[in-house]
């Protein structure tokens, strides 16, 4: 008689929680939890691929994805793969965000036709980050940040010190690299345009009246919107921080005006998610595994 491992039953239970929700939403689901670095658009590729296949020789396909998505961020390259090959497969795609998506992560789920929150979700400013040449990953904001405070300080060095004080800053100030410096700046712009290109393209695309004055939507109000967005949570002075979190309340509030879905209202809903997820997490912590991948198919462990 063969054994029962309890791998084995996590991760029928895993499918059973794929199962359930696919059903409910009436969508392909998958389970992204993972920094956004080179790579891990080729996984989401290979597994997207692997669903198509699989449906494609038994079940009438779907049209929807729901992508349940935790990350850090990463790269905006990163990102943009990805969405293209959600997009090369399914005419919607839907973000659940159960934790959090900071940064390229919140550019990831701005690309979505829906995104599902709760009160405990939050996603991130737009701050790219880059690797030192220590093979540290650090926030560009902060990079940029740190020039323009020592820039300033020279500017308002006394005169008096400048033989002295101003000599110190501007050896430190050698240590910043232009063309680095001028890629970060790149990067959120590129995030931006994003932003701008997908949010009308995807999430807007059935929206037609305001909702407080019920004002018609056309193609321009739409743009216009994507920018105050795209600006908002780009705006690093505001936020302060590459970390912080912006709640569901935040981003429904007017300084922001994103329409957010709230799972957490509907218990059905909220109990799919939460078991797959938390079961999800727990089981691949344990493992001791960084990052993985879940579909109906299988579990994919990388790093």
């Amino acid at each position: 008689m063969d054994t029962i491992k309890a791998d084995h039953i996590i991760e029928h239970n895993l499918l059973a929680g794929n199962e359930a929700l696919s059903k409910q939403l009436n969508s392909d689901v998958m389970i992204l939890a993972a920094p956004m670095f080179i790579g891990i658009d080729d996984v989401v590729r290979d597994e997207v691929e692997s669903i198509v296949e699989a449906l494609a020789e038994g079940e009438k396909p779907h049209e929807k994805l729901t992508v349940i998505l935790e990350t850090d961020g990463g790269y905006i390259e990163t990102v943009e793969r990805i969405v293209s090959v959600f997009r090369r497969h399914y005419q919607e795609v839907d973000f659940i965000i159960p934790n959090f998506a900071y940064s390229a992560g919140t550019v990831l789920a701005l690309s979505g036709d829906n995104i599902y929150m709760d009160y405990y979700s939050v996603l991130g400013p737009i701050d790219p980050q880059f690797k030192t040449e220590s093979g540290e990953t650090v926030p560009g904001m902060g990079y940029i940040a740190q020039y323009k405070d020592l820039l300033e300080k020279i500017n308002s060095v006394p005169e008096d010190q400048t033989s002295t004080v101003k000599a110190e800053l501007a050896f430190l100030l050698k240590r910043f690299d232009p063309a680095k410096l001028f890629n970060i700046e790149q990067a959120i712009e590129h995030s931006r345009d994003l932003i701008r290109e997908w949010l009308p393209k995807y999430k807007f695309k059935d929206w037609k009246k305001t909702a407080n004055k019920g004002a018609k939507v056309d193609a321009k109000y739409k743009r216009e919107r994507a920018d105050k967005i795209a600006e908002m949570l780009g705006d690093a002075a505001h936020w302060h921080s590459h970390g912080r979190g912006i709640s569901m309340k935040e981003l429904l509030s007017d300084k922001i005006g994103l329409l957010i879905k709230d799972f957490g209202a509907d218990p059905k809903l909220n109990s799919n998610v939460r078991h797959y997820y938390g079961l999800f997490s727990d089981y691949i912590r344990v493992q001791g595994c960084r990052s993985a991948v879940h579909t109906g198919l299988r579990l994919r462990r990388i790093g």
